[in-house]
């Protein structure tokens, strides 16, 4: 019965012409077989998180020539789904997302939207509510957003822009690329979103983890069944 749906699972992602992108230091490898993957490992240099000019033009001339060798490689690419190098093996979050997004350009969005999945991380310093929202910089909207209360709700947000793991229609990047804001109130992810001319939305119901989960005992047991699907999340 669980070999049967995670089958199934695997046979939910639309043929809608998807390829992930992902920039890293080190060749990655990449678990959904029906999705095209290009891993781009050039010009890496060793920048921290600084919120400078010069990181984030770092940062968008790789974006933009991995989409380039991307694009290239798997010339049906109708959308990109740009991956950071974390998240590549949270298959399930990604294939879902997929499929939302599917679901949205298809119905309520058929112009295009740019739809990405938030991001989480254990946080040791606080106290209470250890898992906070990740990408608060590239998207300010989340850093108010309490795991908890996300579970519970899932949905969407509008955001203004969205980084990590998103996906956007093909046409958008070949009008305007990865670029830098001049202010620094973002980074490259906001550039391609504020000039998308989309909109841009953040799923709740689609989780990614930095870095190691750490469920409580009786959701391990959940997971490693696959039995979410049953209870929700």
């Amino acid at each position: 019965m669980i070999q049967s749906l995670a089958a199934a699972a695997r046979a939910n992602i639309p043929s809608i012409g998807v390829c992930a992108v992902c920039i890293s230091r080190n060749a990655e490898t990449w678990d959904i077989a029906d999705v095209p993957f290009y891993n781009y490992t050039e010009g890496w240099k060793p920048f921290q998180h600084e919120q400078t000019t010069e990181r984030v033009a770092y940062l968008a001339n790789r974006r933009n020539a991995a989409v380039v060798r991307a694009l290239d490689l798997f010339p049906d690419t109708q959308h990109v789904l740009m991956i950071d190098s974390y998240y590549l093996h949270q298959a399930e979050q990604i294939r879902g997302l997929i499929g939302d997004y599917a679901e949205m350009t298809s119905s309520n969005h058929p112009g295009g939207c740019i739809l990405g999945a938030s991001t989480w991380f254990y946080d040791l310093r606080r106290v209470r509510s250890k898992y906070r929202f990740y990408d608060g910089w590239t998207t300010p909207e989340g850093n108010l957003l309490k795991l908890s209360e996300v579970e519970r709700g899932g949905g969407v947000i509008r955001v203004k822009s969205i980084g990590s793991c998103y996906i956007y229609p093909r046409s958008i990047w070949e009008k305007n690329r990865y670029g830098v804001v001049e202010d620094l109130h973002g980074c490259e992810h906001n550039w391609l979103c504020e000039h998308s001319g989309l909109p841009v939305y953040m799923s709740l119901g689609r989780r990614l983890s930095r870095g190691p989960i750490r469920y409580p005992w009786v959701k391990r047991i959940r997971v490693s069944l696959h039995l979410g699907r049953f209870f929700g999340r």
